[in-house]
Formats: C-alpha cells, sequence, structure tokens
C-alpha cells in the first residue's frame, strides 16, 4: 500500500525476514520534475500496486541505491522497460547481468532528477557504496541500509536480534554497517555532507520512518562515527 509522506514523495512497505527476524524493507517512490516516478530500492511489484503506482505516473526512473538492495531490481526493470535503471556500484555483480541502457550513480544527481534529489555517496565503505538521498521539497532524507529505526521497537526474536545489532528501540547505524565502514576519514566526510543538508523527516528501509525531528537524531546516531 502506497503511503505518502508529503507532496512528491510516497513510501511501501514489504516483508523481508532475515535469520528469523522480521526486518521488512520499503521502497521510495519521488515524483521527478518531468512529471515521471522513480523507485528507489525497488521491492517486489504486483499487478495491485503497478495499477497505483500508475495513477500517479509513469515510472521512468529505478533506482538501486546500494549494494545489498538488488533483489528485486531486474523484476521491475522487465515490468518498466521504459524506465531508465542506475546502480550502486556492485549492484551489477550481485544480480550478475547489467540491465539495458543502465548508469552508474555517482556523487552528482542525475538531470533526472537534478532540483528534486541531492545525493551522497556513503564512501570508505566499498561493499555497500550505499547512496543516500534527501527529497529538498519535503525536507525528507532517504537511507537505505545507513541506519535502522525500530522505535518502539518489537519484541520477541527480532527484538533480540536488533540487541545483537546494535539497534533496539532507537535510530541507529547497526554493528554490521560499522564492519563495512572501512575508511573512517571518508565515512566522517560523507557523514558531515548530509548533516549540512536541511532535513525534518527520514525514511528508512528497515524499521519507522520519522516525521520531525530528524536531524538531530541522524547526528545522534553518527555521533560516535566521528570518534
Amino acid at each position: 500500500m502506497l503511503e505518502e509522506l508529503a507532496c512528491g514523495i510516497w513510501t511501501v512497505d514489504a516483508p523481508l525476514t532475515l535469520g528469523g527476524a522480521k526486518l521488512g524493507t520499503r521502497m521510495t517512490v519521488v515524483r521527478l520534475p518531468d512529471g515521471g516516478l522513480a523507485l528507489i530500492a525497488p521491492i517486489e511489484i504486483d499487478d495491485a500496486l503497478s495499477a497505483d503506482l500508475a495513477e500517479l505516473g509513469p515510472i521512468n526512473v529505478i533506482i538501486a541505491p546500494n549494494a545489498f538492495h538488488h533483489f528485486s531490481l531486474l523484476a521491475a526493470v522487465e515490468r518498466y522497460p521504459q524506465a531508465t535503471c542506475f546502480l550502486a556500484e556492485g549492484v551489477e555483480g550481485k544480480v550478475g547481468s547489467r540491465p539495458t541502457g543502465a548508469k552508474d550513480l555517482s556523487a552528482s544527481p542525475d538531470a533526472l532528477w537534478a532540483g528534486t534529489l541531492e545525493q551522497v555517496v556513503i564512501a570508505g565503505a566499498p561493499a555497500i557504496n550505499e547512496i543516500v538521498f534527501l527529497h529538498t521539497a519535503s525536507k525528507t532524507l532517504i537511507l537505505t541500509d545507513l541506519c535502522f529505526n525500530f522505535d518502539p521497537a518489537p519484541s520477541g526474536w527480532t527484538g533480540l536480534f536488533l540487541r545483537l545489532a546494535g539497534a533496539h528501540g532507537r535510530l541507529a547505524v547497526t554493528r554490521l554497517m560499522r564492519t563495512l565502514l572501512k575508511d573512517r576519514d571518508q565515512v566522517r566526510a560523507s557523514i558531515a555532507s548530509i548533516k549540512a543538508w536541511d532535513f525534518e523527516n527520514l525514511i528508512v528501509a528497515h524499521g519507522h520512518n520519522m516525521v520531525g525531528g530528524a536531524r538531530e537524531r541522524f547526528a545522534a546516531a553518527t555521533e560516535d562515527l566521528w570518534k
């Protein structure tokens, strides 16, 4: 089900279980300057969701924002062959083939979304190469795996899993993500660029979205990455 976060930006949740923990995942949908839509971190799209998206506009862009969120990419490309596909570094190797006409994500916004989305590459994390986006009109930060936000935290095995992951009951950079941050100086520079943005809301792929207060909580979640 599409959930409108603000004018021109929506999210869609999907189930995801990892190690028995129900973490869920989330796709972000953004209206582009040309009136079409961009799908960031695509999930499995069935006919019903496709019909809902069609009411908003044509799918013109599909973005795989890091090297972990690629599982539904080829299916999305097959469903929307007219869309231009953009890949974070490492995605092509994960999916086994490069979609026709695909482009590489860079540190600068593509002309298709310039003025609507800003972006920063999380440098110094070559195993994941996440690109973080800012939807400027709604002041919304769009993360994929850089942070989880399970606040309030679930109980049971999922809650225990999150405790082990260092992401229980708060916005947090997980222990797994920390192991992927190989060059802390580059990471700190990337985080500094994000902190310089003007944002109030936050979308994460795993956990709960945040409306209001996101900039302060993001700063707290990443504070120890500066040490």
